[in-house]
């Protein structure tokens, strides 16, 4: 089980401290509930890349376990993206690049494959705000545009902390 958290530091913040960041202390399991005193517990860190147009880092993600459900528990800082090496901040701007065809830095093909996923996954992004919002009637790249501009005016973060769980999948999945 992945949990998005903001840990209100940047990557590269994050990077620094490493094992050392203040990570979450839950009073319950974010899986089956139970109360977490004693049963939650910190089960080490795995390592995973995180990349941005700048910088290409190796970070740790901090894992818990309950011990009365078996679940792992996974502490995602929310500047990342589960399942993308690329920070969500450099995939969202490159998908605004590529809709607003401004010329940007990096692989064609990797901005391309982002922009492909953002628009595949244009109503899930539909449902995440008419469920939270209203009602949005906009159609094709026009939609695109206007959804990649509410996420960044939404923020990021915030974006992929509240969107988390909102039917089946998360952000730009499958």
């Amino acid at each position: 089980m992945i949990i998005p958290y903001d840990l209100e530091v940047s990557l590269n913040e994050y990077s620094q401290k490493g094992k050392a960041n203040d990570f979450p202390v839950f009073d319950q399991c974010p899986n089956c509930q139970c109360t977490s005193s004693g049963n939650l517990y910190r089960n080490g860190f795995y390592w995973r890349n995180a990349v941005t147009q700048e910088v290409e880092l190796r970070i740790p993600i901090c894992r818990m376990k309950c011990l009365l459900c078996k679940a792992n528990i996974s502490i995602l800082p929310d500047f990342l993206n589960p399942y993308f090496q690329y920070s969500l901040h450099t995939i969202l701007k490159s998908v605004e690049q590529a809709l607003e065809k401004k010329k940007g830095n990096g692989y064609r093909q990797l901005w391309r494959y982002h922009l492909r996923r953002f628009i595949r996954n244009i109503n899930w992004i539909h449902n995440f705000y008419i469920d939270n919002e209203g009602d949005i009637n906009e159609k094709g790249k026009k939609e695109a545009i206007n959804y990649m501009k509410r996420i960044l005016d939404f923020g990021e973060s915030s974006f992929l902390r509240r969107s988390w769980g909102h039917l089946s999948t998360y952000f730009m999945a499958h």
